[in-house]
């Protein structure tokens, strides 16, 4: 500021040419690229996050997928590997003939079945049509199986790089989240459904990228939508318990902020609100057909499905390292109830992190929300272990509820997940005095998760029968005729017909426990096996033959089992053909 009648000397003018102006050119590139490289750098530290987390599950479980990607392999002793195999090409297969997807004929001769209340991923299906019309369905599985986890930790990674803005604490939060007990038991079970976790805090994301405006309400909103429109599609039972975190987060959130933020609060949930109808009205077509088309067979099941308090610091009763005493413990908890396993090393930080940063209102909701969904995820009952009910907790009715009644309370613990995965990152981005204690114990935590990861259930020499890949099948089979297929494998009548391109329609197949046999075959076939060649069993056999207009019973040689030997009693002449045994009837 210049005193009045003070003389101004004006500013000399730099040059428009010559060596100082090429310099003041290349330091205003210089910034600009400096400028956009820090704008950049989040992206790149996602990208690496997601390359480390990909590596180390490769590396530890999924190579051999990846080395023989078009080989069924995973748990094929189980039935849910090869039906998400059949869900892959079932949904691109039914919108490219104009068929209803959500009912098919082409399994369950001659009835059908319905599918609205079945986990068929058309997601996943749908956006993954290009590798399989290329490789076919088995590859694509294989390749959704080795970026599930990865991309779940990815996803868990960046919610908690918004929050801390340490690469290396939010690596750690996110492989909480990616590789916990929940995520690898569901991955080992081929049940793609719940292992495509991703959604969840990417929704979570948006919020916190909307809170610091990095992100407009509408942008907002209409990603938000969209992800929950896409997690509907994905698996309704985990859209319905989304629903329910929502209204507990933000009631959660409303009453632990201060009184500005309680606007904002308000704000949020009026945009998650429009967020949540819009995707209602997305999915209304689905969820009409599946109100309108409800199976009889679902039941209450929520105390077989409930976290049982031991689980959370009890590891699988196959990993407890000859440990007699950690023996004793585990093997009451089978089931469901181990997604629920935390480990001791990460209740430990996340009452650390309550210790030391209680007054941050983070630390407060993220606490308490841990807290209620575990309390949640007991379900209806308390139970110390599977062997006894201790008391009846007081939302115990909530589960008889038509809407929950055939929900498993212990997969709301996928979001105590989320939450115990930010509250690690937070603690190893806490002040960098005693570092080394932090991470020594985010360490043992990480211990603790190797230690309860068995390694993945892979069969890798069955492969498909020649009769399959050889093409056979059509020279003793025809377009759309009705198979019965006989397996020790789970689901191979489903791994087939995805294979070769619903060639054959199936009589049986299982799709849900609540609809289907669980070995997937019809039951006047499988009574042969397990109640004997009597006369009523085999005049009911023979009957189902001719009204399922069944036209052959294939028998896949290596997994025969006792069917060679039943036919033959029956009379039925078998002709062995490129590793399965062809019965015309």
């Amino acid at each position: 500021m210049h005193s009045p009648g003070a003389t101004v000397t004006a500013p000399a003018r730099l040059p428009t040419s010559g060596p100082l102006a090429a310099w003041q050119d290349r330091a205003a590139r210089t910034r600009t690229l400096l400028a956009r490289a820090h704008g950049a750098r989040p992206a790149i530290q996602g990208l690496g996050a997601l390359v480390i987390y990909l590596a180390i599950w490769v590396l530890a479980e999924t190579f051999p997928l990846l080395a023989h990607p078009g080989r069924p392999q995973l748990d094929q002793l189980s039935t849910d590997p090869n039906f998400y195999v059949w869900s892959l090409r079932w949904w691109p297969y039914a919108v490219a003939h104009g068929l209803n997807p959500l009912y098919t004929t082409l399994i369950g001769a001659p009835a059908g079945y319905g599918l609205a209340w079945v986990t068929s991923i058309p997601p996943l299906g749908l956006v993954a049509f290009p590798v399989t019309e290329l490789a076919g369905p088995v590859v694509t599985f294989n390749l959704l199986v080795i970026v599930a986890i990865p991309l779940s930790g990815w996803a868990a990674f960046v919610v908690c790089r918004r929050l801390t803005g340490r690469f290396w604490a939010s690596l750690a939060g996110g492989a909480v989240y990616g590789f916990s007990a929940y995520e690898l038991n569901h991955i080992f079970s081929g049940q793609l459904n719940l292992a495509f976790a991703m959604l969840l805090p990417l929704m979570a994301y948006l919020m916190l990228a909307w809170r610091d405006r990095a992100i407009g309400s509408r942008t907002f909103v209409v990603l938000l939508a969209l992800a929950m429109t896409v997690q509907f599609y994905l698996f309704l039972e985990t859209f319905a318990d989304m629903t329910a975190v929502l209204v507990l987060g933000l009631a959660a959130g409303y009453l632990l902020a201060s009184r500005p933020d309680r606007k904002l609060i308000a704000a949020l949930s009026l945009r998650v609100g429009i967020a949540y109808a819009i995707a209602v009205v997305l999915a209304a077509p689905y969820l009409k057909y599946a109100l309108s088309h409800q199976p009889p067979g679902f039941s209450s099941r929520p105390d077989s499905a409930s976290l049982k308090m031991a689980s959370l610091v009890v590891p699988a009763s196959s990993r407890t390292y000859g440990l007699g005493w950690l023996a004793h413990a585990a093997a009451p908890l089978l089931g469901p109830t181990q997604d629920g396993y935390v480990s001791i090393p990460l209740l430990a930080i996340a009452v650390a992190l309550c210790v030391v940063a209680w007054r941050r209102r983070m630390t407060r909701f993220l606490a308490v929300m841990v807290v209620l969904l575990i309390l949640l995820a007991l379900g209806p009952t308390l139970h110390i272990d599977s062997l006894s009910a201790v008391a009846t907790l007081p939302w115990g009715r909530v589960w008889s509820l038509p809407i929950a009644r055939s929900a498993y309370p212990v997969r709301l613990m996928v979001f105590a997940f989320l939450a115990l995965a930010v509250m690690t990152a937070m603690w190893l981005a806490g002040p960098s005095k005693r570092w080394w204690a932090r991470w020594l114990l985010a360490l043992l935590a990480g211990a603790a998760i190797v230690a309860n990861t068995p390694p993945l259930a892979l069969q890798d020499q069955l492969g498909f029968p020649a009769f399959i890949t050889s093409g056979e099948y059509r020279h003793y089979l025809t377009p759309g005729e009705t198979v019965v297929v006989l397996s020790r494998r789970g689901n191979v009548a489903l791994l087939w017909q995805a294979q070769t391109d619903f060639y054959p329609t199936v009589a049986g197949g299982f799709i849900n426990k609540a609809i289907t046999a669980y070995d997937g075959v019809p039951a006047p076939v499988a009574r042969l096996a397990t109640g004997g060649l009597t006369k009523a069993h085999v005049q009911r056999f023979r009957s189902y033959l001719t009204t399922a207009k069944v036209g052959a019973i294939l028998v896949e040689e290596k997994e025969a089992e006792s069917w060679p030997a039943i036919f033959a009693r029956l009379g039925l002449d078998g002709r062995a053909v490129g590793g399965v045994i062809v019965y015309k009837t």
